[in-house]
């Protein structure tokens, strides 16, 4: 019988040098096969797809992440970037897509938001915001990035949360699913007298003596300790995610106690 991992299997904060090593090291103690099967981009694609973004023509550098994603996957990732959102990531898929534009749209194409992922709908892309150069954040735009939003700090820490909502909770023995509407968030914040959801979920954690892991950000909490992890994402006032853990680590007794304090529901 295998042992259960611990906390320490954790994916530790790193530097691009190991970036790969570190996301592939946790992947494979749940899919040992999925450093074998993922597809990297061809280098002449890579270029294309520089091309048709002109992202050399503003003196922009797609993220040194964002290359090492293409290099070792970018052609296929087996699903990896589509665990948050039903989409595309492929990079023939997005060469496809901005050729689409090119043709069709061109006055669209934006000087400061170049789309990696497209949504399943088309209704929205996930994209580097240029804005702040040094280290892109990832934002969902529509087809004219008319419309912008905040979704993820970089593109590494979105690796990482799309890696831990994928398979952390085939860790454990129990997982139970969350999710919170607007006004159950509302009453939550109000009971709390809290600034927003994540004052709640920091006291919580405090509580019940969970680890912040570094690769959370404004919209993403990830928590760890030994025998428990939970995963819990707030976009446009409302949440999703999951608690998991083993049974003899009173996951039932800790998973109760956040549902109460967030004032969400069980999606079992």
């Amino acid at each position: 019988m295998q042992m259960p991992i611990k906390s320490n299997h954790i994916p530790p904060e790193g530097d691009c040098t190991n970036l790969f090593d570190r996301l592939s090291k946790y992947i494979s103690r749940f899919d040992e096969k999925w450093v074998n099967v993922i597809e990297p981009a061809k280098k002449e694609d890579i270029e294309k797809l520089k091309n048709l973004t002109q992202i050399n023509q503003y003196n922009y550098h797609f993220p040194i992440e964002y290359e090492i994603y293409l290099n070792y996957m970018g052609q296929d990732d087996k699903g990896l970037l589509k665990t948050q959102l039903p989409g595309y990531a492929s990079i023939s898929e997005i060469i496809d897509s901005y050729e689409g534009i090119h043709e069709e749209q061109p006055d669209t194409l934006s000087d400061k938001y170049v789309h990696f992922f497209q949504k399943e709908l088309f209704d929205g892309q996930l994209s580097f915001d240029f804005t702040q150069t040094d280290h892109p954040q990832i934002v969902v735009t529509n087809e004219d990035s008319q419309f912008v939003s905040y979704f993820a700090d970089n593109f590494e820490k979105l690796l990482f949360q799309c890696a831990f909502s994928k398979y952390e909770r085939l860790n454990y023995d129990k997982c139970i699913m969350l999710t919170g509407l607007p006004n159950m968030l509302k009453e939550a914040i109000k009971k709390h007298n809290a600034e927003d959801v994540f004052g709640i979920i920091d006291k919580f954690s405090n509580t019940y003596d969970f680890q912040k892991a570094w690769f959370s950000d404004r919209t993403h909490y990830i928590g760890f300790k030994d025998g428990s992890s939970f995963y819990i994402k707030v976009r446009n006032n409302a949440l999703c995610g999951f608690i998991a853990g083993d049974l003899d680590n009173q996951i039932d007794n800790i998973s109760e106690t956040l549902l109460a304090e967030l004032h969400v529901s069980k999606n079992n």
